[in-house]
């Protein structure tokens, strides 16, 4: 078993970057786990050679360089991720940062603004508001190639990494072109721990591999939401989700989830398909919290021109109706009906404003945001979460269906107390230092978030208990969790679901 190496595909995570200015959680997880990974990987007996790649254009893997994927967050999120007490900038390889973001900021809102007509009134291609708003995305894009060109800069293809190389057996000859057969060897490992569900065939890139090469994928799985709940996602997606899973889960040697709520769904999935997992899907956990929570524990940052610390709650999310903004919307309502609005504390939405959300947008717009009594903190940068999260009162997550729950998590290492929805994976992040309500009973969530804004000693108790009791799990038990799943692969030795 000694001697293999673990190629971690990193191409979706490339692509992800080149279409949104910020990462959501799943970006986030990764990175968290590539940083630790290689070190891990160097603490085992069997000591796997740790490889990212990309999809290349004629070569199915090209390798790529930690830099470049720290280069990447360096640009997403708007930070200097330190390494060994140093910190190290990168120059893109796209536009600088300013112009990028700005460019992408203007075709979000104006995406946001067709999306929220289209929610409101359906619209044939033929209407003149809608043509309007096609024709001003083409133009933005045309301005951002005429820049682009002025200044000589060039956008990283999607099918090429920065900095990629074909990655060759360490005893063969330099080559200009290394054929997919020379690449890797039978028995090594295909890791996955991304979103690859939006790329076409890659379900047949995976029997390539495997067929070809003699690769074995191991796939991390996140959650089933396109096929549990489709009523929260675009039908394509459903679709093509639903198509992804019943092609890629029969090639992987292995499978891991992020919960036991997303490892049963799974299960129930291959079920109801017919179809043959190679090994039982293991739960693994996850780590608690990214970048300066996960190293730090602590925040210190201070951000002007956010709300007055202790004055508010806080909801980390992006805002679309999964995440059930909409129920505390009413639950706010009602409080600030039933109460003085000296005493009701503000209710911070910090997140990007996502999916299916026009009508809570709207009652937002018209009640003048429950007259200041909820505000709304679009894309907030990871400086201005840290800075929320160590000024607010308490937290609050009514999500109706997570994977996991990673705001809850988060919070709880940062010493704040949460208030969240019982259902799916939430309790699994949230353990017994949250309190719970149903996600889908107003009065249910009524009454516990009252109970905790009116009990002040009872909430400074509680924050003291998170502070003392909480157990943050480090990224590193996740990533020898993923190596151990990878170990198995290799050695093809079944177990039963950790």
């Amino acid at each position: 078993m000694s001697g293999y190496t673990i190629f971690v595909d990193v191409e979706d995570l490339f692509q992800y970057c080149e279409a949104n200015p910020r990462p959501s959680g799943i970006q986030r997880q990764v990175f968290e786990l590539l940083k630790v990974l290689p070190g891990c990987a160097s603490n085992l007996p069997t000591k796997p050679k740790i490889v990212f790649v990309r999809q290349g254009a004629s070569d199915p893997l090209l390798e790529v360089k930690f830099d470049a994927i720290h280069s990447l967050f360096e640009n997403l999120t708007g930070t200097i991720v330190k390494e060994s007490g140093a910190s190290k900038t990168h120059r893109s390889a796209s536009l600088p940062l300013k112009e990028r973001v700005s460019f992408r900021q203007r075709l979000q809102r104006l995406r946001h603004h067709v999306i929220f007509y289209l929610e409101g009134r359906p619209a044939p291609i033929s209407d003149p508001l809608l043509r309007a708003g096609v024709f001003q995305i083409r133009a933005l894009r045309l301005a951002r190639r005429a820049w682009q060109k002025r200044h000589k800069t060039k956008v990283v293809p999607m099918a090429a990494a920065p900095a990629a190389q074909p990655v060759q057996k360490q005893s063969a000859p330099p080559q200009s072109h290394v054929s997919s057969r020379s690449l890797g060897k039978p028995g090594d490992i295909f890791l996955i721990l991304g979103a690859p569900w939006a790329r076409e065939g890659f379900g047949e890139r995976l029997r390539v591999l495997r067929d070809t090469i003699g690769l074995r994928p191991v796939l991390l799985v996140y959650d089933l939401i396109p096929v549990r709940r489709p009523e929260w996602c675009a039908h394509s997606l459903v679709t093509s989700f639903s198509r992804w899973l019943e092609e890629t889960l029969p090639h992987c040697a292995d499978l891991m989830a992020i919960s036991d709520a997303t490892a049963r769904d799974v299960n129930d999935f291959v079920q109801a398909r017919g179809l043959t997992l190679q090994q039982p899907i293991r739960t693994v956990p996850l780590g608690t919290g990214f970048g300066a929570v996960a190293e730090a524990g602590q925040p210190s940052h201070v951000t002007p021109g956010l709300p007055k610390p202790g004055s508010y709650v806080l909801f980390v999310s992006t805002i679309e109706a999964r995440k059930n903004h909409i129920l505390l919307f009413r639950v706010w309502s009602r409080l600030l009906r039933d109460k003085p609005r000296s005493e009701v504390p503000t209710l911070v939405f910090a997140g990007r404003v996502g999916w299916l959300v026009a009508d809570l947008m709207q009652q937002l717009e018209n009640t003048e945001y429950l007259s200041g009594a909820i505000r709304l903190i679009a894309d907030p940068t990871d400086a201005e979460l840290m800075s929320l999260y160590e000024g607010c009162r308490f937290t609050v997550f009514p999500s109706l269906f997570e994977g996991w729950g990673l705001p809850v998590s988060e919070s709880l290492a940062l010493g704040r107390p949460c208030v969240a929805s019982h259902a799916t994976a939430i309790p699994e992040a949230g353990g017994e230092l949250t309190r719970y309500f149903d996600p889908e009973n107003e009065d249910d969530a009524y009454r516990v978030l009252r109970s905790v804004i009116e009990d002040e000693a009872g909430l400074d108790a509680w924050r003291t208990r998170v502070r003392k009791e909480f157990v943050p799990t480090p990224w590193s038990m996740t990533a020898d969790a993923v190596l151990k799943t990878c170990e198995c692969a290799v050695s093809g030795v079944k177990e039963s679901a950790l």
